[in-house]
């Protein structure tokens, strides 16, 4: 994956092309990842081995469309980038006792944005920030030819952090709600997922979106009754 800056100036130097198919479709993206740490609220949760109880396990969900999926190529890297409609920050903790954290992320805050890089195998959330922050899924073949437009799942590792100081350090994110939150480095590397899921309707409907919610609100669920 690569900056932001330098998808746009790619962009800029070369002619960027729409996905396009005849009909709108909206899509789901979803990155799993395990045994992390993670600031929320001005409260740090850190993850410095398998028993801490501060452990936490994220996914962030993200909402977007067929249609605007849009490719780059840049030295090093390739591959198709997505913008969001909505997104949503799920946490939870080794320590059940610990409350869950779920909030929709502010999408006009950090930029964030979906993106796979088939070059180097990996896809996530990325922003402003980073390429591969907050969250990144990197490893396996798979990748190599997704295009952030089909139904897709893939397991890997993360978190993917070529620059440390970013993970650990980087400027917060923001939930709708004004929320901070940073997801740092925790054990590595960990088990991690990314997946995408292509709804049915043609046009979203906020009642797609609620039953849409209602599905990943059961995947989640499932995830706190067997965490890793």
């Amino acid at each position: 994956m690569i900056k932001l800056a330098t998808i746009v100036a790619a962009a800029v130097l070369t002619p960027v092309a729409l996905i396009a198919s005849a009909n709108a479709a909206t899509i789901a993206y979803d990155d799993y990842m395990e045994f992390q740490a993670i600031d929320i609220g001005g409260t740090s949760y850190d993850c410095t081995s398998i028993s801490d109880g501060t452990c936490a396990f994220i996914t962030i969900v993200g909402i977007g469309d067929t249609t605007t999926v849009t490719p780059f190529s840049v030295t090093g890297a390739s591959g198709y980038t997505n913008t969001l409609t909505h997104a949503e920050l799920d946490v939870f903790f080794t320590d059940a006792s610990l409350p869950a954290f779920n909030e929709e992320i502010d999408l006009n805050k950090g930029g964030i944005y979906v993106s796979v890089d088939q070059a180097n195998a990996g896809a996530g959330f990325s922003s402003a920030a980073g390429p591969t922050y907050p969250l990144a899924t990197y490893g396996g073949s798979a990748f190599k030819t997704y295009d952030l437009a089909s139904n897709f799942f893939a397991s890997g590792f993360g978190p993917f952090c070529p620059d440390l100081d970013l993970c650990n350090n980087g400027s917060p994110l923001y939930t709708i709600g004004g929320t901070e939150f940073k997801i740092r480095r925790g054990l590595a590397p960990a088990y991690s997922s990314f997946s995408s899921t292509v709804q049915p309707n043609t046009v979203p409907e906020p009642a797609t979106v609620a039953l849409l919610g209602i599905g990943l609100a059961g995947l989640r669920f499932s995830r706190r009754r067997k965490p890793r």
